[in-house]
């Protein structure tokens, strides 16, 4: 399991170009074909064939809402512990394609409960082709969603990054620093700070926590005033355009910048209805 976990981060100071000394080793994106499932309750198969064994879900069976969850095929046993069920993927989901075989595509499976170099195949029957529409400017990161609010730096010190503030309705919400590289955003998943509300405080606020190597930088805490509220009212999130530049490099410095582990790529779909699901992730070293 990939576990999106909350990183401390250590004080420091900036270079004249961080991007180029925190990023340079994350890569391209890979894929260059997608297809979105069109049906519910589409089956992802282990081969090109409907009498493969199917894609499980495995979840640990516990009562929490933090539970462990590993994808596994049907052939294949579900880990002591756990209760396993089958895998369904629905209308608007996307998937890297990496070819086709007969009457399915062959796709990459790029999940956080996935191995790296998993692959599946879905029904040509219940997906078609979608074409991202390349992140490239900064009227793209305009495009905020329910669980999601971002700033892209076109110029100066940060060119071409991007701060996100992701919202989870079980986590809370926590802020990642990413690159946009050919028209995608790379959001190493080890470069993100966990961060809090708090209606009592009047400005940002950088809270430390003593660990073995000292002291470091584990959370965020921000005011009222710079709340960002989705139009639904179903997230409060840090506003990263309320930031000053001086708090936007106390933000830099205080993320972990260890080499990059896994990495998120964000694209665009904006043919798919719904802002929820037009921006689409998928994982990979």
């Amino acid at each position: 399991m990939l576990a999106l976990t909350g990183c401390g981060g250590k004080t420091g100071g900036n270079t004249e170009t961080p991007q180029e000394e925190i990023l340079s080793n994350v890569k391209a994106p890979v894929w260059e074909k997608f297809i979105v499932v069109t049906q519910e309750e589409v089956a992802i198969y282990k081969e090109a064939d409907e009498n493969s064994p199917k894609r499980m879900v495995c979840y640990e069976d516990a009562e929490s809402d933090m539970i462990d969850i590993v994808r596994n095929w049907s052939d294949e046993e579900c880990p002591a512990g756990y209760l396993q069920e089958q895998l369904y993927v629905y209308s608007e989901e996307v998937y890297p394609c990496l070819g086709v075989e007969g009457d399915f595509y062959k796709v990459a499976l790029c999940g956080l409960y996935d191995r790296d170099d998993e692959v599946g195949y879905i029904a040509k029957s219940e997906a078609t082709e979608i074409k991202p529409e390349p992140i490239a400017d900064v009227a793209s990161f305009n495009t905020n969603c329910t669980w999601a609010n971002m700033r892209y730096f076109a110029d100066g010190k940060y060119k071409n990054m991007v701060m996100r503030t992701n919202y989870d309705e079980l986590e809370g919400s926590r802020i990642n620093i990413g690159k946009l590289i050919d028209g995608a955003v790379a959001f190493p998943v080890n470069y993100n700070i966990w961060c809090y509300d708090n209606t009592e405080i009047d400005s940002l606020r950088f809270n430390e926590v003593e660990y073995e190597e000292g002291m470091v930088i584990d959370n965020i805490e921000y005011p009222s005033s710079m709340q960002y509220e989705s139009e639904d009212g179903y997230s409060i999130m840090l506003d990263l355009s309320k930031l000053t530049d001086e708090q936007v490099d106390q933000l830099y410095d205080a993320i972990v910048k260890d080499e990059p582990d896994y990495v998120e790529y964000l694209y665009y779909f904006p043919t798919i209805e719904g802002e929820f699901n037009r921006f689409q992730s998928f994982y990979t070293k």
